[in-house]
């Protein structure tokens, strides 16, 4: 099963929910494996739905757009209902034998029920799963089109509603056996990029030179770049800009990676610096203590723990460590089918960690004059004990000749 669908039916229960329409494309992913095409070609106002029922949390029921149906094939979970709409052609010969999926596309494309447009389609799903207006139904609020509210809404009656975006973030926060797989790949493949560029690093190699490095060596593992972060010295201290070609390496920079990279949906956002042929000892002890942080807040994360009390307790040490002057907003975060999950490492984060989530751990620094120092590693925790997801978490800070 690649989802949660026992955290899922206990949670609708709680909310006496009877249906759940799922919406947005990473909970679309989370759900079946699918990246709905259509969710790309129209990304505000391309419709594809899940709706599961309570009774039933291991079965899909799809709303799909006719042209991109194919898709539906691929799905690594079971489907039950697929209402298609719009208009498209797949013609099918007279004495042609469909073969191995072309029969269900051919049913999706031709022969199932048909609608205009996704609200129609949606709204003919629901009256078939639950023909009572007393249901109870939860919408995925944060990407469904506003008309598309408003007709459920006119359909079933505004009390019946429910808003559950924040649930279905719920049910994703603790991950199945199929996702850690992913979320390790995401971050191993992550991890041999970094290694990669390392490798390649000399006097005078540019920042769009390195990152062109790190996103070739990503694809080639099956990889996908999504926020390639790496900057040369002193300019790592505004590290969202492009990198520059007229940026070069000299004797005594820092390369710093703050790299998030996907694979098959799942995120990996992995931070590493190394110096090239020589370090400055303040700059050395800065990086141990902050190291000396990550391995805290690995050993502190433990079920039942909140995010605050994650982050008071790692912000403390490494004060303690001699880095007194050390600020921070968050020093971790959930990390899945998107790269910010809750819960948040941050000083307001009442939400608890349990067993099976995945954090991505981190204590950047960045300083004008220096540049940043960052170290941010995945880790699955445990019941008893956490375990990284990288291969060499928390490196010791490399000097590269």
């Amino acid at each position: 099963m690649i989802y949660n669908a026992d955290r899922l039916s206990k949670l609708m229960a709680v909310n006496d929910l009877d249906l759940l329409i799922v919406s947005s494309l990473e909970n679309i992913n989370y759900f079946s494996g699918l990246r709905p095409v259509i969710k790309t070609l129209n990304k505000y106002y391309g419709e594809c739905y899940i709706v599961i029922h309570v009774s039933e949390p291991h079965l899909l029921n799809f709303v799909h757009s006719c042209g991109e149906c194919d898709q539906l094939t691929e799905c690594m979970s079971s489907l039950g209902h697929v209402f298609t709409y719009g208009t498209f052609y797949r013609e099918s010969g007279a004495n042609y034998e469909p073969q191995r999926d072309e029969a269900d596309i051919l049913k999706w494309t031709m022969d199932s029920p048909r609608h205009a447009n996704g609200r129609e389609a949606l709204l003919a799903l629901i009256a078939t799963l639950a023909p009572t207006r007393s249901s109870r139904i939860g919408y995925d609020q944060d990407a469904m089109p506003k008309a598309t509210i408003e007709a459920l809404s006119n359909s079933v009656g505004e009390d019946s509603l429910f808003e559950s975006a924040a649930l279905i973030r719920d049910v994703r926060k603790v991950k199945t056996a199929s996702e850690v797989i992913g979320l390790r790949q995401a971050a191993r493949i992550n991890e041999q990029a970094i290694h990669r560029v390392t490798e390649a690093l000399q006097v005078g190699i540019s920042e769009y030179e390195l990152k062109q490095i790190f996103e070739s060596e990503v694809v080639k593992q099956g990889g996908r770049p999504e926020l390639t972060m790496l900057k040369i010295g002193l300019n790592a201290v505004g590290g969202q800009r492009q990198q520059k070609k007229d940026i070069t390496l000299s004797p005594g920079d820092l390369v710093w990676f703050d790299s998030n990279t996907s694979y098959e949906g799942y995120w990996a956002d992995l931070a590493r610096v190394v110096a090239f042929q020589d370090v400055d000892p303040d700059t050395l002890r800065k990086y141990n203590a902050l190291r000396s942080g990550m391995y805290h807040a690995y050993a502190i994360a433990k079920p039942g723990v909140s995010g605050a009390e994650v982050f008071n307790s790692t912000m403390a040490f490494i004060r303690d460590q001699g880095f007194s002057g050390y600020r921070r907003h968050h020093i971790g975060h959930g990390i899945g089918f998107e790269a910010y999950e809750r819960p948040i490492m941050s000083p307001d984060e009442r939400c608890c960690l349990e067993e099976g989530m995945v954090v991505s751990l981190e204590t950047p620094y960045y300083e004008f004059g220096l540049g940043a120092l960052h170290i941010e590693d995945p880790v699955l925790i445990g019941a008893q004990q956490n375990t990284f997801l990288t291969l060499d978490p928390c490196p010791p800070l490399k000097v590269i000749n």
